[in-house]
C-alpha cells in the first residue's frame, strides 16, 4: 500500500505517524510545500514577543525523526499542483530542483490547511506581516531587531490578533487593534469580551471596532498610514494582518471532490472519493451540538482528524465523531473560553434556548486569593441540553471550560451539571463548583422555580410602564451605582415592605450576582407577584452596559 499525504503541520503530520503505527509495511510519502514539516503555529505570537525564547521550541517534529523513527519519506519544498484522480497520481512541483513529476498513490490524504486573509493593497508592502508560518515570524523578528518600530497596527481582533497585540505591547510597541465587527473576539457574545477590552485599554492598547481598513498611504513599498472606513487615518511602522483564514480547498475542488466552504468528509474522514481522505483546517465536519456540517479551524480537531484519516487510509478503523468548538485565549492576566454555541449562534439557528449567567469565585471564598469567574451557559429551554458556554476570568477558566466541553460531548444536560461529583478542597474550588452552580441555576429555570431575564432584555424594558425594577441590594450598593429607575428594597427587608410593590406590574429583581434576587423572586412569587430574576445581577449589567448606570 502506498499512502500519499499533502501537507504537514498538525493534520498531515498526525496522519503520517498514525498511518505508520497502523501499518508498518505501507509506503508513506508526505509532501510539504514549505521547509518545515511540523511546527507549532499556535505558539508563533509568543515567539514574536519573546515569551517563547527559542525558535527551536516551535519545531515539533523534525524531518529527520519522521524518516528514522517512522520510516516516512518526507519531501519538503514540494508543492502538489494537481490531483489526478483518474490515474491516481498527484503532480508535484519540486521547488529545490525546479522540476515537475507525478507520484502515484493507493490512498491520498489532503491536509492543505488554510491561509491568512490578506488585504490586496498591503500585499506587497515591506512592513506588512502575517503571523501564520515560521517564515512569517522570522521576518517579524528580523524587523523588530533591525528596524526602529514604534507604532504597530493589528488588523483583526480574533485569537491570533489578540495574542499578537498582547506580545507586541509586552515588548514596548504602541499598538492599535482594528476590527471590522462591533466587538473584539467576535466569535464570543459582546458582553463577555468587555472585561478583555478593559484590560487592553488598561495596558495602553487602542481598540477600534466597527471599522475596516479600506486603503493605505504607501511610500516606497512601505505603508505609512492606514485609512479606515470612517475616514480616520492611523500612522504605522508595522502592520499585522490577522483578519482570519481561508481554507485551501482549490486542489480538492479542481479534482471534483465535494466542497462547500471546506472539503466535505464523513466520520472516517473520507471525501466523496473513497480513496481520498482529508483532515484539518481545509475540511468541514459534523457539529456534535447541531448535527450540521461546520468549518472550525482549530488545532485540537485538526490533530484528531489527521489521526483518524491516517489510521483509516492505512487499513484501520477509527471514527471522528465531530466537533464542539472548544477554544480558549489568554490576554494578559485574563482568560476567555468558548465551548459550543454562543447566544448569538443559538439565536441565528432558531433554537429554543435560555441563558443563565453566574459570577462565582474560582475557589472557596474564605480561602485567600479567590478570583471571580463569569460563566454564561446556553441550554435548551425544555430539555436542558447544553448548547454552549462562555467563561471569562483570571483563574480556573480552563478547568470549567473542559468540564462543560466534556458534558456536551457526553450528551449531559444542565440537570446532570447540577449533580456532578467534582473534586473539592478550598484552594481549588467550592463545595458547589462554579460549573455546578451554573447547572443549578439553569435547572431551576427549566423547573419553573424562577423566571430569568437577561440584562439586554431589561434594557429594552426600561421605559415600559408594565414593569417595575427592584434593586434588592443594600442602600450602600445602590448608591454606588444602579439601573436607571430601579427602586431599592433590600432583600432582608422585603417581607416587611412587600406592600410597597405594585401587583399590577411585572417585577424585575436584581442584586449583585443574582443570588439575593433569586431569593427575592421566591418571596414575591409566594405572595402572588409575577417576578423575573435578572441573570447575574449588577455584575452582568456592568458587563453588558459598562457606561449605562446611574
Amino acid at each position: 500500500m502506498k499512502i500519499v499525504i499533502i501537507g504537514g503541520v498538525a493534520a498531515g503530520a498526525s496522519a503520517a505517524t498514525k498511518a505508520r503505527r497502523t501499518n508498518e509495511n505501507a509506503q508513506i510519502i508526505l509532501f510539504e510545500q514549505g521547509e518545515y514539516v511540523s511546527f507549532a503555529n499556535c505558539g508563533l505570537p509568543y515567539y514574536v514577543g519573546g515569551t517563547i525564547p527559542k525558535r527551536e521550541s516551535l519545531l515539533v517534529v523534525r524531518e529527520e525523526l519522521f524518516r528514522k523513527r517512522y520510516n516516512i519519506d518526507v519531501r519538503v519544498l514540494s508543492q502538489i499542483t494537481k490531483i489526478n484522480r483518474g490515474r491516481k497520481t498527484v503532480t508535484v512541483f519540486d521547488k529545490k530542483n525546479n522540476t515537475t513529476y507525478e507520484e502515484s498513490y493507493d490512498k491520498l490524504i489532503i491536509a492543505t490547511g488554510a491561509r491568512p486573509f490578506v488585504l490586496p493593497f498591503l500585499k506587497d508592502c515591506e512592513n506588512s506581516y502575517t503571523c501564520f508560518t515560521l517564515y512569517d515570524v522570522d521576518k517579524i523578528k528580523e524587523t523588530l531587531t533591525n528596524k526602529l518600530i514604534k507604532k504597530a497596527v493589528v488588523i483583526g481582533a480574533g485569537y491570533i490578533g489578540m495574542e499578537l497585540a498582547e506580545q507586541l505591547r509586552e515588548i514596548g510597541l504602541e499598538c492599535t487593534i482594528v476590527e471590522l465587527k462591533d466587538s473584539i473576539l467576535p466569535q464570543f457574545d459582546k458582553e463577555m469580551t468587555n472585561p478583555i477590552l478593559d484590560i487592553l485599554k488598561t495596558k495602553g492598547i487602542e481598540v477600534k471596532t466597527g471599522v475596516s481598513v479600506i486603503d493605505a498611504k504607501i511610500e516606497n513599498d512601505v505603508a505609512k498610514k492606514l485609512i479606515l472606513s470612517n475616514d480616520e487615518e492611523i500612522e504605522c511602522d508595522a502592520v499585522f494582518q490577522t483578519a482570519g483564514v481561508i481554507p485551501n480547498v482549490e486542489l480538492a475542488k479542481e479534482a471534483g471532490l465535494e466542497v462547500n466552504r471546506g472539503i466535505v468528509v464523513n466520520s472516517k474522514m473520507q471525501t466523496s472519493d473513497p480513496d481520498i481522505y482529508a483532515a484539518g483546517d481545509a475540511v468541514e465536519v459534523k457539529s456534535i451540538i447541531t448535527g450540521k456540517n461546520v468549518w472550525i479551524p482549530l488545532a485540537g480537531p485538526a490533530n484528531k482528524q489527521g489521526r483518524v484519516a491516517g489510521c483509516n487510509a492505512a487499513g484501520g478503523n477509527l471514527e471522528f465523531k465531530g466537533v464542539i468548538g472548544s477554544s480558549i485565549i489568554k490576554v494578559f492576566d485574563r482568560a476567555l473560553a468558548k465551548i459550543g454555541l454562543s447566544e448569538n449562534e443559538c439565536k441565528s439557528l432558531g433554537l429554543d434556548y435560555n441563558v443563565t449567567i453566574v459570577h462565582p469565585l474560582h475557589h472557596a471564598g474564605y480561602y485567600p486569593g479567590g478570583k471571580q469567574l463569569t460563566i454564561k451557559l446556553m441550554f435548551d429551554n425544555k430539555t436542558g441540553k447544553i448548547y454552549g458556554a462562555e467563561i471569562v476570568g483570571k483563574e480556573g477558566v480552563d478547568k470549567r471550560a473542559d468540564v462543560i466541553a466534556t458534558a456536551i460531548y457526553a450528551g449531559l444536560t444542565v440537570f446532570d451539571l447540577e449533580n456532578l461529583d467534582l473534586v473539592y478542597a478550598p484552594p481549588f474550588s467550592s463545595a458547589k463548583d462554579p460549573v455546578i452552580m451554573a447547572g443549578m441555576t439553569a435547572a431551576n429555570i427549566i423547573r419553573g422555580e424562577v423566571k430569568n431575564i437577561l440584562p439586554d432584555r431589561v434594557y429594552d424594558l426600561l421605559d415600559n410602564k408594565g414593569y417595575f425594577i427592584l434593586d434588592v441590594r443594600t442602600p450602600e450598593e445602590y448608591e454606588f451605582g444602579h439601573i436607571k429607575g430601579a427602586v431599592n428594597i433590600p432583600v432582608d427587608e422585603l417581607r416587611g415592605r412587600i406592600n410597597e410593590l405594585p401587583k399590577d406590574k411585572k417585577i424585575i429583581a436584581y442584586c449583585g450576582v443574582g443570588f439575593r434576587s433569586y431569593h427575592a423572586c421566591l418571596i414575591l412569587k409566594a405572595n402572588g407577584f409575577d417576578c423575573l430574576n435578572m441573570s447575574g445581577g449588577w455584575t452582568s449589567w456592568r458587563m453588558y452596559y459598562p457606561d449605562f448606570v446611574e
